[in-house]
């Protein structure tokens, strides 16, 4: 086990992302994404032959209130358009309540790294969080589950196509959501957000 705080946790993340090679895995179980250094990662890796798959948040609901889909929705969309599909994304069936999970294994034929924790992936969370273990007994639990379609599965997850064109890389986006996809990187880019 090792215990990382603030941008410990973020430094040894990257590190992970960017020695993944071809024919290694990144799975990403997450309640947030939107560091920009982390979704630079994700899209190099993919470039290298990494398989890339997330099971995402759809940041649509918060304690009976409607959300815009910041950061997640966005974000998605961003992966999939720039790997042109390689970077596969699933979201979480909500109903009314929120996927908090926050969990990244990066895994091979020869390696097997798993970070659980209080970390979501964003310039926010860097500084703030206080851990992030990782055990023997964590990693064979998630080396097990590996194997089940958890990232794939319909029962839990779905493709919504509509949220994964919000971006301004396709061309016949609808501006309302060109604005969200703007306003999470302002908002990311400041630090003037509630993720």
């Amino acid at each position: 086990m090792k215990v990382l705080t603030e941008g410990g946790i973020r430094s040894e993340l990257l590190e992970r992302l960017e020695t993944a090679g071809r024919g290694d895995n990144i799975d990403i179980a997450m309640f947030y994404v939107s560091d920009r250094g982390v979704i630079e990662s994700l899209l190099a890796a993919s470039r290298r032959g990494v398989n890339v798959r997330l099971m995402l948040d759809p940041n649509k609901d918060a304690f009976g209130h409607t959300k815009s889909g910041i950061p997640n929705q966005p974000v998605a969309s961003e992966l999939v358009a720039a790997s042109d599909g390689a970077i596969h994304v699933r979201w979480y069936r909500t109903h009314g309540e929120q996927f908090h999970t926050k969990l990244v294994m990066v895994y091979g034929p020869q390696s097997f790294w798993l970070t659980l924790g209080s970390a979501n992936l964003t310039a926010a969370t860097w500084p703030t969080t206080t851990w992030k273990p990782t055990s023997r007994s964590s990693c064979r639990a998630a080396r097990g589950s590996r194997s089940r379609p958890w990232i794939t599965s319909r029962r839990y997850g779905a493709i919504e196509p509509r949220w994964e064109s919000n971006t301004p890389r396709f061309r016949h986006v609808r501006r309302s959501l060109q604005l969200h996809y703007w306003l999470y990187r302002v908002m990311e880019g400041t630090g003037v957000s509630t993720f």
